[in-house]
Formats: structure tokens, C-alpha cells, sequence
């Protein structure tokens, strides 16, 4: 629905150049994940039925961060290493070049919300701007969608790396290795009916957000089909990779049984 005029005179007037900058300050401050929500919440109405769209970037950024320490932002070379692994043709000194557009303070680092308002289009202005309408409803949903996604990567990462670890040992054979092997397949074979139960209710969570932006969204209609596009192409995508994956799984099970 359309905010009305008493919404509208309620709306604060868009920040100035140098208030936007004091703002951006704090959060380039914050950690990678506070940034990507920071980006959420105010682009809500946008991003409330594909969050997790930019929180697997968040993620993705995350990898290039040195490990010790609260990493809020990448130095130049891991920058540049990020956008290569993703397939940007960009380099950092062109993503600067970019980000100089909208006014950013330059300190030779890359922040999440330095990328992410260069690659949806977005300005510190747009950050920063009030939104019309009553949306704390749509934030309610949203941050309750992030936190329950948030908590599938987690588990999804840990469970991950600690296959890596049996395939590592599973390779040195002997005792151990066939132990670890014997592991692995359980792993592989159990827990899929638990891990997809998470993530259907993590999805379910998305759905319920992206009805809230349906019904506050003059555009819900136009979200929606570029929604559907966009997923058809990931599960085309994905079904790619577990192609990839079931042959590599073959693979080193072969070697393994050859080795044994």
C-alpha cells in the first residue's frame, strides 16, 4: 500500500553529504555480518524476499579476511582476490574508481558495504534516507528470516569443514583412514533429512518476509518475477555443482577403494 500524507510528512528529509559520511563511518565499524544487515534493513522493501542473496556475500567476503582478529574490512590485494574468484572483471583500482561516485572517505580497503552499495546501484544518500511508510513490521520478519539463514550457513560451514577433515585422513589410509572413511559416507548418507528440515523452515521463514514486502510493495508483482528468474537460474546453477560434486565424491571413492 502507498504511504499516506501524514506518513509522508513524518519522513524525515534526506541526510547531507557530510551527515551520510558520519553515518558511514560507524558502520564500516561494524562487523561483516552487521554491515550486510545494516544494508538489509535499509533496503528492505528490495531485498526482504532475497536477503540471503547478501548474506551469502557476506559470507563469501568473509574467506579473504585474515583469520585472528574482527576483520570489518579487506585490504586491497584480498579485495582484489575476492572480486576475481567472483568473476568480476573489475579491478580494486576501478572498484575505488567506482565507489569514489558516491563520496566514500578512500582508506585503500574494501568494507562489505563499500561493495555491496557499488554492486546494487546503491548511494550513501540512499543508506542513510528515512523510508516512507510504516515498514517495522517488514524489519520484524526480515531479522527473523537472517537470524534463522545465519544459523543454517553456520552449521552448513562447520558440518563442511569437518568432512574436508575425514576426506584428508580418509586419503592417508591405514586404521585411520578407513575409520574416517566409514565416517564420511555415514555423514553423507545421515543428517540430510535433519539439515534439509532447517532449511525448509529457514525458507519458510524468507517466504513469510517476502509476503510482508507483498503487502507494503506497490511493485510486489515485478519483485516477484525477477525473484522467480533469479531462483530458476541459482537451481540450475546448483544442480550444476552437485553434478560436480557427486563425480568428484566418485572419484575419491574409486581412488580410495584402489588404494585399499
Amino acid at each position: 500500500a502507498r504511504c499516506t500524507m501524514a506518513e509522508a510528512k513524518k519522513t524525515k528529509p534526506p541526510p547531507t553529504a557530510e551527515e551520510a559520511r558520519e553515518k558511514f563511518a560507524k558502520v564500516t565499524a561494524m562487523t561483516i555480518d552487521e554491515q550486510a544487515t545494516t544494508f538489509l534493513r535499509s533496503f528492505v522493501n528490495e531485498f526482504g524476499g532475497k536477503f540471503e542473496e547478501v548474506l551469502d556475500l557476506a559470507q563469501d567476503f568473509k574467506k579473504y579476511a585474515p583469520k585472528e582478529g574482527e576483520v570489518r574490512e579487506l585490504e586491497e590485494d584480498a579485495a582484489h582476490l575476492f572480486l576475481e574468484r567472483r568473476g568480476e572483471t573489475l579491478t580494486v583500482k576501478e572498484l575505488r574508481d567506482a565507489l569514489r561516485a558516491i563520496d566514500i572517505d578512500m582508506n585503500r580497503k574494501v568494507s562489505l558495504i563499500e561493495f555491496l552499495l557499488w554492486k546494487y546501484n546503491k548511494t550513501l544518500i540512499d543508506l542513510f534516507t528515512e523510508k516512507p511508510g510504516e515498514i517495522a513490521h517488514l524489519l520484524a520478519k526480515l531479522e527473523e528470516a537472517i537470524a534463522a539463514y545465519q544459523k543454517t550457513l553456520a552449521e552448513r560451514a562447520e558440518r563442511e569443514e569437518y568432512m574436508n577433515n575425514l576426506r584428508k585422513l580418509s586419503e592417508e589410509g591405514g586404521v585411520k583412514g578407513m575409520k574416517a572413511k566409514h565416517e564420511l559416507e555415514a555423514m553423507l548418507a545421515a543428517d540430510e533429512l535433519a539439515r534439509n528440515k532447517k532449511e525448509v523452515e529457514a525458507a519458510a521463514q524468507k517466504r513469510a518476509a517476502q509476503r510482508a514486502v507483498d503487502k507494503g510493495d506497490p511493485y510486489a508483482e515485478e519483485q516477484k518475477r525477477l525473484a522467480a528468474e533469479k531462483k530458476k537460474k541459482e537451481e540450475e546453477e546448483e544442480e550444476g555443482k552437485k553434478k560436480n560434486r557427486r563425480k568428484k565424491d566418485r572419484f575419491l571413492k574409486k581412488n580410495n577403494t584402489k588404494g585399499n
